[in-house]
């Protein structure tokens, strides 16, 4: 059976997220796809989690405006995401739970660690407060 992913939003059609995930799913002979799911508010996110909880998703991405609107939706919110408050991905664990996760820290980290570790000076303008935003501050903190 096909596992199915996807990415939630609003705005989201311009998403490059399927064209991504689909590309390393067929190059890893991986039975799954990924698509963009569209959700036009707030008050369709439980409808979302139901799906993973009746396994009809095996996992999603969340990005805004949902980062911090869905962390209510889930079980249990792990590692990052509890500091920050904000989930991006969700998925449904062997015990049947629904995890909230922020793995942006670490992704951002991962980004400009080198950079920053070489920088003499460290300083760190942020614009905009958007959903991201938690996650950029805590990735700078760490």
């Amino acid at each position: 059976m096909i596992k199915k992913y996807g990415i939630i939003g609003n705005p989201i059609k311009h998403s490059l997220s399927p064209i991504l995930h689909n590309y390393w799913f067929k190059k890893y002979k991986i039975d799954a796809n990924y698509s963009i799911i569209n959700v036009k508010d707030e008050y369709e996110l439980p409808r979302i989690i139901e799906q993973i909880r009746n396994k009809k998703l095996s996992g999603i991405n969340v990005t805004l405006p949902y980062k911090q609107k869905i962390v209510s939706q889930v079980d249990t919110i792990i590692n990052d995401a509890e500091i920050t408050n904000s989930v991006n991905t969700i998925y449904l664990d062997s015990n049947q739970t629904i995890i909230g996760e922020n793995t942006d820290v670490f992704g951002l980290q991962a980004a400009y660690l080198k950079e920053i570790d070489n920088a003499p000076k460290k300083k760190v303008l942020i614009i905009g407060a958007g959903g991201v935003s938690p996650s950029v501050v805590l990735s700078l903190l760490k």
